[in-house]
């Protein structure tokens, strides 16, 4: 009896121990890791120094106005006597023409701030493809824990049934030792098993910044569905036009269109650079009030106004050499874009080669487990009825352990590669 109620209060305790951990699923460690990841923080960062520097070169479109005050006064120690004076104007400025190089730079800030917020939104991407591996390696380890488990619990059962009959004479001592050897072996696959589990939880806690000092439920019924509900002839019928997935990748991917922003900053830097060798012109007004006095400061008002023609005819080879530099980098950037455009055809296909690589290891997966687990159902029974070795069951069992595991890591697999070509083909957004 009170080994019962003792069995009672420790189900009892993990139980609660369990139902008091926090629940972490696959969208709420997403959400998590785009809140806190330094990466995520710097490039969200980046994206609205940029967006700001478009509200700066806006402002250098708009006239420039200030206004000025001054009171004082002055004397002579000859004739011993002084004088006060008082004003205030206001003055404004634009430039009218400054060949082009005001345009370009508000092109240039805004195909910036535009390549900030891909370049944000790519690195968003990545950091959601590390933690979907991250979280489904998690997934997967705590599967293969429960197979080692398994395992070693049919070791243990066998174990028990082999001294029974070593007992009553019917099977060898050496069987007894081997089967120890074996149950030893299981027992470390176990240990090996739950660190490989537990490191992983914690790879995936310092991935989204959180810290692994207390004890979290890793459960998403969305990935278990994936996994109920893998439909390959979909697939296949899905992911059949190259072309067209190449297409749809071009028009989503943030990474080539920061390429495609990029080349639009070099030809604005160009245009920018060839704009020293035309002439500035801006205009000006002002209108000022001046007096003895402070109370006496509208005795006098005068106004100015005017253009200003400023040709440039040498800068010591700046602007020529600006010019060149500008035009390298433009064939530069030229290049680069249509190698991001190549990028994105190999990454299409190997993600196809690798969704479909992973469609086969699951299908053979599925037949190498009830293949083994029919192999070793014979030899066990043989093996009871004293027609086969030891041996060859322990062979058997471990064949079967390793197709199970083979399942379990091809499952998660395929189901990776799935997420993993959706990003590659710009499908998710975040």
């Amino acid at each position: 009896m009170k080994k019962i109620l003792t069995v009672a209060l420790i189900s009892l305790f993990f139980t609660a121990a369990t139902s008091a951990q926090e629940k972490l699923t696959l969208q709420k460690v997403i959400q998590t890791a785009l809140e806190k990841n330094i990466d995520i923080i710097r490039a969200k960062n980046t994206s609205q120094i940029s967006s700001a520097n478009v509200t700066t070169a806006v402002g250098n479109l708009l006239p420039t106005v200030n206004a000025s005050a001054n009171l004082g006064r002055s004397g002579s120690t000859v004739t011993n006597s002084a004088r006060g004076s008082a004003g205030a104007g206001i003055d404004a400025s634009v430039t009218l023409f400054d060949g082009f190089r005001n345009i370009s730079t508000l092109n240039r800030a805004s195909a910036s701030s535009d390549a900030a917020e891909y370049d944000y939104q790519k690195r968003k991407q990545d950091i959601v493809l590390a933690v979907e591996q991250a979280y489904l390696t998690v997934l997967r380890n705590e599967q293969l824990l429960k197979v080692s488990q398994d395992n070693l619990k049919r070791s243990q059962q066998q174990l028990s049934r082999i001294e029974e009959s070593n007992k009553v004479g019917a099977v060898a001592k050496a069987d007894v030792y081997r089967q120890q050897v074996q149950t030893a072996n299981d027992e470390l696959s176990l240990i090996s098993a739950q660190s490989n589990y537990d490191n992983s939880k914690f790879d995936l806690l310092y991935l989204i910044s959180i810290d692994g000092d207390k004890e979290y439920n890793f459960t998403d019924e969305t990935v278990l569905d994936q996994i109920n509900q893998l439909n390959f002839d979909s697939l296949q019928q899905e992911y059949a036009d190259y072309n067209k997935l190449v297409e749809e990748a071009l028009a989503s991917r943030p990474d080539y269109q920061s390429s495609v922003l990029n080349k639009k900053i070099a030809e604005s830097n160009l245009t920018i650079a060839r704009g020293g060798h035309y002439p500035r012109l801006s205009a000006g007004a002002g209108y000022n009030f001046g007096g003895t006095e402070l109370g006496t400061i509208g005795q006098s008002k005068t106004w100015d106004a005017g253009l200003t023609l400023s040709v440039p005819l040498f800068s010591g080879f700046q602007t020529s050499t600006a010019v060149q530099t500008s035009q390298l980098d433009l064939q530069l950037a030229e290049s680069s874009v249509e190698q991001a455009k190549r990028k994105v055809g190999k990454d299409v296909k190997s993600a196809l080669l690798s969704l479909e690589t992973a469609r086969k290891r699951h299908e053979v997966s599925l037949k190498s487990v009830k293949s083994a687990e029919e192999d070793r159902r014979i030899a066990e029974e043989r093996y009871n009825l004293g027609a086969n070795t030891l041996l060859d069951l322990l062979i058997a069992t471990a064949n079967y352990t390793q197709a199970q595991s083979n399942q379990v890591s091809s499952t998660y697999d395929f189901v990776y590669a799935k997420l993993q070509f959706r990003i590659t083909v710009g499908r998710e957004k975040f």
